[in-house]
């Protein structure tokens, strides 16, 4: 266990200067900010109708923004990036030499990167709400204070720390995918474009609506679009997609890596 936990201590001290810590906060900041933007010239826009919680349609279009193709491709970067440090470097070899076995190098890493997109979710939050309540501030109309945060679709109600679960858990089977490619794929360029067509694919799916869209990986993240959340389930069919591909993947990739692989 003292191992693992130095061989994760590592990892982060690794990236510390990275732009991969720098796209976790940018990227956080960049839907909010954006929003919040237009929430100021277009401020009559936003006015709440009387008696109608304006957090509802506050989260609903802001996280239509990261979850329209941003989302997904974010994580594509994160991870390419993360794992790129060793090909950059060269360092592999150097690494498996070390008295650490291969599979606490792997799941140091997997835990790194989800720290990462969880990281990412907590700061996503903290810029909706600092803006909710510097517009709150501004302009009272908006009644940001005078509700608590929800999201609603579709007349179905979910406290948004039950949204935000279900969307982390919509971009795992990206993360599995990605983190695959990226040990196995030196070329960096090559990884990103990979997850770009397949966030094509996925757009291209969602506007005509196919229902098999629910099977394709980097849809599940769109899918969250005006997501209506199920009344009886916690998780919809996508997202349990999701998590079966995360698993699978996950164990194919963990074999591969230390069985196979020798950087």
């Amino acid at each position: 266990m003292k191992s693992f936990l130095t061989s994760f201590q590592t990892e982060i001290i690794k990236i510390k200067n990275s732009f991969a810590v720098w796209l976790i906060i940018l990227g956080a900041a960049f839907i909010p900010l954006f929003f919040f933007l237009h929430h100021i010239y277009d401020w009559d826009d936003y006015l709440p109708k009387p008696g109608e919680n304006p957090w509802n349609e506050y989260f609903r279009k802001g996280f239509n923004g990261v979850h329209f193709t941003f989302l997904p491709l974010l994580i594509v970067l994160l991870v390419s990036l993360l794992l790129n440090i060793e090909h950059k470097s060269n360092t592999w070899k150097h690494i498996f030499v070390l008295p650490i076995s291969k599979s606490k190098i792997f799941f140091s890493k997997y835990l790194l990167l989800v720290f990462l997109i969880v990281s990412f979710y907590f700061l996503l939050l903290i810029f909706f709400f600092g803006f909710a309540i510097l517009l709150g501030l501004w302009k009272s109309d908006f009644n940001f204070f005078e509700y608590s945060p929800s999201y609603l679709y579709n007349s179905v109600q979910s406290a948004i720390t039950s949204f935000v679960i279900r969307s982390f858990i919509s971009t795992l089977a990206i993360g599995a995918i990605h983190f695959w490619l990226s040990f196995r794929l030196k070329n960096l360029f090559i990884n990103i474009a990979i997850g770009l067509a397949g966030v094509v694919l996925a757009v291209s799916m969602y506007i005509p609506h196919w229902e098999s869209i629910i099977y394709v990986p980097y849809a599940f993240p769109v899918l969250m679009c005006n997501y209506i959340p199920d009344a009886k389930n916690f998780l919809s069919d996508f997202q349990v997609n999701s998590l079966l591909y995360f698993l699978i993947i996950s164990v194919l990739s963990y074999f591969d890596f230390t069985k196979l692989f020798h950087g």
